[in-house]
């Protein structure tokens, strides 16, 4: 079906998410070989892990990791749309138990995060491109808040869906880039805790 997305694996798999772009506002949709190939970074164990997809969009990722069994998945999209149609499809899926959905720009969510006490294994950023070739600052700004709200796991990660013309800095804050996948027009970049800077998170 034109416009949707579909789960790739897990406890979901095959499952169609009818997302149709033209209804919420042409949202980019991250293709299936990207996915995948995301999922194979992170790799197979998510039971008892916590997972934030930060900027959620269609929800896919997020749901694509509560499909393989996160113990607990957390949504946050600030467009009220596409966030009613994130939180009638966990409804749908009979799932809410599992998920947390936020209505919030990001850096209110990292607040909201920090308020319940949750830190996460593993966040996913993939905001609004800035198809840019050169620096794209905003990224460094999205992970140094989650340094500062304390949301993450020590031994976490995070992985940036970002522009492939973009140049994303090798260390930020207390974290470092550990890897950077390319695909076509769009990489993927994965920072963990840099054990060796000083003012890292408790």
């Amino acid at each position: 079906m034109k416009g949707t997305v579909r789960i790739i694996s897990g406890s979901l798999r095959g499952k169609v998410i009818p997302f149709l772009n033209s209804r919420y506002g042409d949202a980019d949709i991250t293709p299936q070989k990207v996915k995948g190939a995301l999922f194979s970074i992170l790799g197979e164990h998510f039971y008892g892990r916590i997972f934030v997809d930060l900027f959620s969009g269609s929800g896919q990722i997020g749901i694509e990791a509560l499909s393989r069994g996160v113990d607990c998945v957390i949504l946050n999209e600030a467009d009220r749309t596409r966030y009613v149609f994130i939180r009638d499809f966990i409804s749908s899926i009979n799932s809410g138990d599992k998920a947390v959905i936020l209505n919030m720009k990001a850096v209110d969510a990292l607040s909201d995060i920090a308020r319940r006490r949750i830190k996460a294994d593993i966040f996913f950023l993939d905001p609004p491109y800035e198809k840019v070739k050169g620096e794209a600052v905003s990224y460094s700004s999205i992970i140094e808040s989650i340094n500062e709200a304390g949301v993450l796991k020590n031994d976490g990660v995070i992985v940036v869906q970002h522009f492939s013309s973009n140049i994303l800095p090798d260390k930020c804050s207390v974290y470092t880039r550990i890897s950077m996948k390319k695909y076509g027009t769009t990489s993927l970049s994965v920072y963990a805790v840099d054990l060796n800077a000083s003012n890292q998170p408790a």
